[in-house]
């Protein structure tokens, strides 16, 4: 009787808790559309989409109430910061929309068939431009569309390797496309010579680098590279495409840009690979927090294109001085540890503790 009373109390729990998941993905949802309308308002009011010191404020006080009903703070942030979130996303794609930037233009997106070219193909078409594909991997229908309007497309986009990309710009020396031309390359250097070439001949060149992959939703974490090929106009086109986005718009000299994203690519993903590497074949029965993290990030890595992160490696030339730092950073633990010096390794996690931006 009594098994039967506590299974009873068990399953009035379990509905309860059924009941509370389903109020909360509801008020979840009305938060959303909530923030839908505050977009709209914001928009006709021409204020910028994300508001930081608003958004702190709410997470501030869901971590007071929080703690007021005995909630861990952290999961009320938590939570809240996820809302937050798909609130500026669902508000930056009405933006997008409702600029209508490319509302009766065309484009021809180079290499639109692979994971990059898919992402600003469907970028443009939420802002009412007509695109068209251009990709062996396209249909014939397709690329036979994309050629026509080739000649009287206000935007080409590259988004193609950087070989291939050179090769297409030279190619197009001789009969200049009149729209803007932007590359989407993270490798600059095998391309000034051809944008240079490009431009004599009357081509209008941009050339940006969008830093984050093709999943990406929100732009609101994501930095936009605008290179300078000394066509300021022509940039200004394609700046104005990420400016109804929350996007963080930087802008670099063409020649400087591979050397910084030595630094920012090459070693980032270097140490991320070798890390994954260096795994054990098997699983540890147990696994530390750093451990989870760091393999997180190794697994997403090494599971991006293979050729696209080897031309990263290998196409930039300033790849080699990031490994190298790389080595010698690996070599200073190791002689730390191997010598029994803590003062040196102690020297070593201050020297880190500079250089690091994160806090």
């Amino acid at each position: 009787m009594g098994e039967e009373l506590e299974e009873g109390v068990l399953d009035s729990l379990r509905q309860r808790i059924h009941e509370i998941d389903g109020e909360l993905v509801r008020l979840a949802a009305e938060r959303v559309r909530r923030a839908r309308e505050i977009g709209e308002i914001k928009r006709q009011r021409q204020q910028p989409t994300v508001d930081y010191a608003q958004e702190r404020r709410v997470l501030d006080r869901g971590r007071r109430e929080a703690e007021a009903l005995g909630l861990v703070p952290e999961l009320a942030e938590e939570l809240l910061a996820r809302l937050i979130r798909e609130s500026v996303t669902v508000q930056e794609e009405d933006s997008l929309t409702a600029a209508a930037t490319g509302r009766g233009k065309r484009a021809v997106v180079v290499g639109g068939a692979g994971r990059m070219g898919r992402w600003f193909g469907a970028f443009l078409e939420a802002q009412g431009w007509a695109v068209a594909v251009q990709d062996p991997a396209a249909s014939a229908i397709e690329n036979r569309r994309a050629a026509a309007l080739l000649p009287e497309a206000d935007l080409v986009v590259c988004a193609t390797p950087p070989g291939l990309t050179a090769e297409r710009y030279r190619q197009w020396c001789t009969n200049p496309p009149p729209g803007v031309i932007v590359d989407l390359t993270s490798i600059k250097s095998p391309l000034v010579e051809a944008i240079g070439a490009l431009r004599k001949a009357g081509g209008r060149v941009a050339s940006i680098h969008p830093m984050f992959g093709p999943s990406t939703v929100l732009l609101r974490d994501a930095d936009v590279v605008f290179c300078d090929t000394g066509d300021g106009e022509a940039t200004a086109v394609v700046e104005a495409l990420f400016r109804p986005t929350t996007a963080h718009r930087v802008h670099l000299p063409l020649e400087d840009h591979d050397r910084i994203m030595g630094d920012l690519l090459s070693l980032g993903h270097a140490a991320a690979i070798a890390f994954a590497l260096a795994l054990p074949e098997a699983e540890h029965p147990v696994r530390s927090t750093t451990f989870l993290h760091l393999e997180k990030l190794a697994a997403a890595v090494v599971r991006e294109s293979p050729d696209v992160y080897y031309e990263i490696q290998a196409d930039n030339p300033h790849s080699l001085q990031a490994l190298e730092k790389l080595r010698v950073a690996l070599e200073r633990i190791q002689e730390a540890a191997q010598n029994r010096r803590p003062e040196a390794f102690r020297q070593l996690m201050e020297e880190g503790k500079r250089r690091t931006r994160v806090r």
